[in-house]
């Protein structure tokens, strides 16, 4: 039928990487209709010892590779998504409920002892889905989904007893695929419609416990429901927004941010 695949390499917890990847793809497409912001690591994925905490740009590897970078693939690909009216979808997670505003002031710092970002990325892909919208919704439509607790190889890192155990109980990857899918196609989902935060659980529109688990996947359904309240808190998706612009200007990327729209 003429349809093909690329494979390119990338390196979120690298920004000369992330913009290196989206200067071979600008090269060759001239409109994009879907990104999907999907790769992502947790505790278990990443070394906690000092040394290791942080990119060579100076951020938090958790942060950086969940959010920071995806933030800055979609800023370098705003040409493309507009030309084709397209759709941002975020791979987030009912764990942005526990993260706190606090940990913000630690995205760029060293922890001892340790303390995982991985709640912060999560809520960070929410809140910066609305400031994207904010900005440039009229032609582009940021979404979010968690798709549930998945079954997939971010556990690796975990015992063997307790990868088993998640395989019996979670979401198969295939079925967090069809969620993820779903979202991405959805009639009304595209600009300029509002930013939505979807969940992979049947049930979850109607209590948050079904956020974290049930035994119903969702699957080709989209369950709507509401993200936390910091998530909704508009100080503070302003003050996060600040700060990633900041952290890709003092790692050396800030002429590769585009000018706001002029109606800001």
């Amino acid at each position: 039928d003429g349809t093909s695949a690329c494979l390119e390499a990338l390196d979120l917890a690298s920004f000369a990487s992330t913009k290196a990847f989206a200067e071979r793809l600008a090269a060759r497409h001239a409109r994009l209709d879907l990104l999907v912001c999907n790769a992502g690591l947790n505790a278990a994925s990443v070394s906690w010892a000092p040394e290791e905490q942080l990119t060579a740009d100076g951020v938090d590897v958790v942060y950086q590779t969940n959010f920071l970078s995806h933030l800055f693939l979609t800023l370098l690909l705003l040409p493309q998504l507009r030309a084709a009216r397209g759709r941002v979808v975020s791979v987030t997670s009912v764990v942005h409920r526990a993260a706190s505003a606090d940990h913000l002031e630690v995205s760029r710092a060293l922890r001892q002892p340790y303390i995982s970002l991985y709640g912060l990325s999560k809520l960070a892909q929410i809140v910066a889905s609305s400031e994207l919208h904010r900005r440039y919704g009229d032609e582009v439509a940021f979404h979010c989904v968690n798709p549930g607790g998945v079954a997939s190889d971010i556990w690796r890192g975990f015992p063997r007893w307790q990868q088993r155990l998640f395989g019996a109980i979670m979401v198969s990857p295939e079925s967090a695929a069809e969620t993820v899918v779903n979202v991405c196609v959805r009639e009304g989902g595209g600009p300029p419609a509002l930013p939505g935060y979807f969940n992979g659980y049947l049930g979850a529109d109607r209590s948050r416990l079904f956020e974290y688990w049930s035994p119903c996947p969702a699957r080709q359904v989209s369950v709507a429901s509401t993200p936390s309240v910091l998530a909704c808190d508009v100080t503070f998706r302003e003050r996060l927004w600040h700060s990633a612009i900041k952290a890709l200007e003092e790692a050396g990327f800030g002429e590769a941010i585009p000018a706001p729209p002029a109606r800001l």
